[in-house]
């Protein structure tokens, strides 16, 4: 059995539930027993649309020691259980509290030591490898790079297609709309693309305040498409010809699928990653929306309208980030899980 400990809210980024989903859903395929360990009910409809059973600990997620004794009584049910942790909230006392009842294992780039891992994953392209392989000795495997890129099955396998004109335009912050953003960047593109025929396509997370806000002031825009509870974002990714978005997860699977993608900092652990990835060439990062947000808006605006009149910069910008991921991680992931702890069960 693994057990994921993960948490979604209004203050935590959708993509650590949603690329855990991605985790679950191969372990799943694997034949792999998987239940989801969460501190309330803010993760639960994402859980249930996707079919994974879960305990609510009843518990604050900025505290997770107040349900380690609540998780260490779930662990000790089964013989060979493994944890997942993706939480920043992950200390070290946590993981040798938990120790003596699992294997386990860290999904996320905290930049401490966190105790004694049998695995940590970090699949960010800024990676201190020094601090790493110091810290950690050999009982620790770790799982390092953008290979481990936990992208759901939907994302692999995409050939990348070169755009013949910029038409639409996608634009998602995950579950969140932290400070307003998005109301921000659609008002910051609106006068650019009003003169040309391109349509924002929206996409409005499950966690947004005020929903009926947008549908106010968007509803009766041409230029403007609204998407709730998105079935296929693949599919929509597919659709459209540029993106803009948040540096989460979103971005690894905007490059498997090879869309172009303007990125932006909207809490400051997606910094460090923005800016590497945009050193690598694989997106345009535009800052951060937490802090300097008018500046981040002028930016986003500004490569906007570049790719407007540049086509081929674009198509240019894609095929590096198509070429950077594979889409395979969840499989790499999935593989060193089950070696040597879950086949026994």
């Amino acid at each position: 059995m693994v057990f994921i400990r993960a948490d979604s809210n209004q203050f935590i980024a959708g993509g650590h539930i949603s690329r855990c989903i991605a985790i679950a859903s191969e372990l799943k395929e694997q034949g792999e027993a998987v239940c989801f360990l969460v501190a309330d009910d803010n993760p639960v409809p994402a859980l249930s649309k996707a079919g994974f059973p879960f305990i609510n600990l009843h518990s604050e997620w900025n505290d997770l020691m107040s349900d380690v004794t609540y998780v260490k009584s779930v662990l000790k049910k089964e013989r060979t259980p493994v944890l997942l942790i993706d939480t920043y909230q992950i200390s070290r006392r946590y993981v040798e509290e938990l120790k003596s009842c699992c294997r386990i294992a860290y999904l996320g780039s905290k930049d401490e030591y966190l105790g004694p891992l049998d695995w940590l994953i970090n699949y960010s392209t800024d990676i201190d490898y020094d601090f790493y392989n110091t810290s950690y000795d050999e009982q620790t495997e770790l799982l390092l790079g953008p290979a481990y890129a936990p992208i759901k099955k939907e994302f692999r396998n995409y050939l990348s297609i070169q755009k013949e004109k910029l038409g639409n335009i996608l634009i998602t912050t995950g579950n969140t709309n932290k400070n307003c953003i998005m109301e921000a960047i659609i008002e910051g593109l609106l006068p650019s693309v009003l003169e040309k025929p391109v349509t924002l396509h929206v996409v409005i997370g499950p966690m947004f305040e005020e929903k009926e806000k947008f549908h106010k002031a968007y509803d009766d825009c041409p230029n403007v498409i609204l998407h709730e509870n998105v079935k296929s974002m693949s599919d929509l990714m597919r659709n459209c010809d540029l993106a803009v978005s948040a540096n989460g997860t979103t971005v690894y699977e905007l490059s498997a699928i090879g869309l172009p993608t303007i990125s932006f900092a909207m809490v400051p652990e997606q910094v460090k990653s923005g800016e590497t990835l945009s050193e690598l060439g694989v997106l345009d990062y535009c800052g951060q929306s937490f802090d300097h947000r008018e500046e981040c808006i002028s930016l986003i605006k500004a490569k906007v309208n570049e790719y407007m009149y540049s086509i081929d910069k674009m198509n240019d910008l894609a095929e590096r980030a198509h070429r950077f991921i594979d889409g395979k991680g969840c499989q790499r992931i999935v593989r060193i899980l089950l070696k040597n702890s879950c086949s026994s069960n």
